[in-house]
């Protein structure tokens, strides 16, 4: 019994020697550890009684604490160790000590030593039931994985949506995509990525899609984020009635993120044909998640791809909208 008292005061010291106190302008002063700072904005702070907090950056008049953190200037120096706020000035103490003015900070971020803790997941069901002349039920899953490092972060995505409709075959639409993007600086980032989709309710039997691109945050704040895109990608596509085809394409578009109330993301990308002219597709995807408790949201799905030369019969457009629920863990 009393090896375990000792363990659990030994682990309560460790706790409390890594949080920092933050003494705001108000006289008030918050307890907890650090786990962003986005954009010299909004420092978000995690409480013992409180869970997260956000704390204007501006009303920081000090900060006391041994906490080991990731720290990134808006010049685009890099900075790792514990740190100090005196209201004049942030000291960063670790392997290259110095000292540097708060509105040059750009972000700070904790870090995640665990594997684990590195990574989040998602997991989405849907249905969707339509009743006229003829009832039709749909049915749509989705799952994904994402693991951030210090400068990267990479990411699996996949989903499929199961129409069922009597006196009709059940057709389905598959996707999958991975990704990968690594930091150059405070706003650029290099990508790459794969994505695979096959929807036989357009004869697609399959389209993969192989590419990179820059990218620049334009708006990078805790609360929104807007990015716009370019670079070149390989489209390899097999449909019902053709051949399979491999052409290069351009890429170019722009994508925006908010958190708030409601989580809003949305991304828009063209694909000009670089060896057909007068060929050119798009892909839309947006979300629409709230939180309705805990890790429980509802959230609505919307996807439109347009193709302005298709196969002979098929639609420009194609397009859905699917509602359901998402479990973050």
């Amino acid at each position: 019994m009393r090896l375990v008292v000792g363990i659990l005061i030994v682990a309560l010291g460790l706790l409390e020697a890594e949080a920092a106190e933050f003494h705001l302008r108000d006289g008030s002063v918050i307890v907890g550890t650090i786990v962003s700072l986005v954009d010299g904005e909004d420092l978000v702070v995690d409480t013992a009684h409180m869970d997260e907090v956000t704390i204007e950056w501006e009303a920081i008049e000090e900060i006391r604490g041994t906490q080991v953190v990731d720290v990134v200037t808006f010049d685009d120096r890099r900075f790792i160790g514990t740190v100090t706020f005196d209201d004049s000035s942030v000291s960063i103490t670790g392997e290259d000590s110095v000292d540097i003015a708060p509105q040059d900070v750009f972000s700070i971020d904790e870090i995640n030593d665990s594997f684990w803790e590195s990574i989040d997941a998602y997991t989405d069901l849907g249905m969707n039931i339509v009743r006229g002349n003829n009832r039709v039920t749909q049915l749509s899953f989705g799952a994904g994985l994402s693991y951030e490092g210090r400068d990267f972060e990479t990411s699996v995505d996949a989903s499929s949506i199961i129409n069922e409709q009597a006196e009709t075959a059940d057709t389905r639409r598959n996707t999958f995509a991975a990704s990968y993007t690594h930091d150059i600086g405070t706003r650029w980032q290099g990508n790459a990525f794969y994505q695979f989709e096959s929807d036989e309710q357009q004869g697609l039997d399959g389209r993969s899609l192989f590419g990179g691109f820059i990218s620049n945050r334009l708006v990078n704040s805790r609360r929104q984020r807007f990015s716009v895109y370019g670079g070149v990608a390989v489209n390899s596509e097999k449909f019902e009635t053709q051949s399979r085809t491999e052409t290069p394409e351009g890429l170019v578009g722009f994508a925006y993120r908010l958190r708030s109330a409601a989580d809003i993301d949305f991304a828009l990308t063209f694909f000009p044909n670089l060896e057909e002219s007068d060929r050119l597709r798009s892909q839309f995807d947006g979300t629409l998640s709230v939180d309705l408790f805990s890790d429980l949201d509802f959230k609505v799905t919307v996807y439109n791809r347009y193709d302005s030369d298709p196969p002979v019969g098929n639609e420009k457009n194609d397009s859905g909208l699917t509602l359901g629920l998402s479990w973050e863990y």
